[in-house]
């Protein structure tokens, strides 16, 4: 049965603000608590655990009494320093893992990922949005200019090159009846560990459509019977991107499909043969693909309302139109 989305912003009322540089540890744990774990405002939080704080690190745990998996996450500073200005060099780390026995030792652990905010800025406002559930939730960190007034592409959709953080956490839609496996998170499928980030470690360089060839990047993924091995598995688009797009006051999207997590290429999924590893191992919680994207010079934030439902879209990490939506309203 669906699940109702919570969706957080930087400039709801009592929301907690990032205002450093590139943004501080302890300013990102802030947001990760006040959405997670205890609420801001008149704005519940989304329900999950803070299973381990302290100065290793900041692990969360999705709510096992909503149907979660239990998967846990870990959030650290790489250099150490919770209230040191983050970079695109040294960022907020974080790993998916089965479970953590304590804040620093984890069992089937997914690979580590960086991040920051985007904004180098003293003075530019350091937008962030969550949209998520007690089981699954997507960070956005962006540039954003409230007033459309400036041109530059990082205020636009289509950044084209510029960073934004956008990462995925918690449990994917399992194609199993059973599957250990189900929690990960991460930005990029084309990276696996890393200490750095650059305009490609975010969901919107997602390119790869499922009859591409296949790789040997993608999400860690362990095998749904609990065994160590595991596979690697990438999102995958059914409409491919392009530079072809429509004006933003409503015009139809024409088709749209969920986004699939495969670990092999094929325009004709087979059937579940292999109940560990399955070619389609499930599907990104409330993400869709659309044949057309919204005119690619739009000013980041954009929602549109697809077949009844409210969407945020994602943004497009190079020139081209975004055409990646989240579901504002379930799951």
């Amino acid at each position: 049965m669906p699940t109702p989305v919570a969706v957080y912003r930087w400039d709801d009322e009592g929301a907690p603000q990032i205002t450093e540089r590139y943004g501080t540890a302890n300013e990102i744990k802030a947001v990760l608590d006040a959405c997670l774990i205890s609420g801001y405002g008149t704005k519940q939080p989304l329900g999950w655990s803070k299973v381990f704080d302290d100065s290793n690190s900041v692990v969360y745990q999705n709510d096992t009494a909503k149907d979660g998996s239990g998967g846990m996450v870990r959030f650290w500073p790489h250099a150490g320093d919770w209230s040191a200005r983050l970079s695109p060099s040294s960022g907020m780390l974080f790993q998916a893992a089965k479970s953590f026995i304590n804040s620093e030792v984890s069992h089937h652990s997914g690979f580590t990922q960086s991040f920051c905010h985007p904004v180098s800025s003293t003075t530019q406002t350091k937008a962030w949005v969550i949209i998520g559930t007690a089981r699954a939730f997507y960070l956005i960190l962006a540039w954003v200019d409230e007033t459309g007034s400036n041109h530059n592409p990082r205020y636009k959709v289509s950044a084209s090159n510029y960073y934004q953080c956008e990462l995925f956490v918690g449990d994917y839609i399992k194609e199993l009846t059973a599957d250990a496996g189900q929690f990960i998170a991460f930005h990029s499928p084309v990276n696996s560990d890393e200490t750095s980030s650059n305009w490609v470690s975010s969901l919107g360089s997602m390119v790869r459509d499922i009859g591409s060839t296949s790789s040997t990047t993608g999400v860690k993924i362990y095998a749904a019977d609990n065994s160590a091995n595991f596979e690697l598995y990438s999102p995958r688009i059914t409409f491919e991107r392009s530079s072809i797009h429509i004006a933003d006051d409503g015009a139809e999207i024409l088709g749209l499909a969920p986004v699939p997590l495969m670990n092999d290429a094929s325009k004709n999924i087979p059937a579940l043969i292999d109940l560990t590893k399955p070619t389609l191992r499930g599907y990104m919680p409330g993400l869709i693909n659309t044949m057309r994207g919204l005119n690619k010079d739009s000013y980041w934030p954009q929602e549109l309302t697809i077949d009844g439902q409210r969407y945020f879209q994602l943004h497009s990490a190079d020139a081209n139109c975004s055409h990646i939506w989240i579901n504002m309203e379930q799951w």
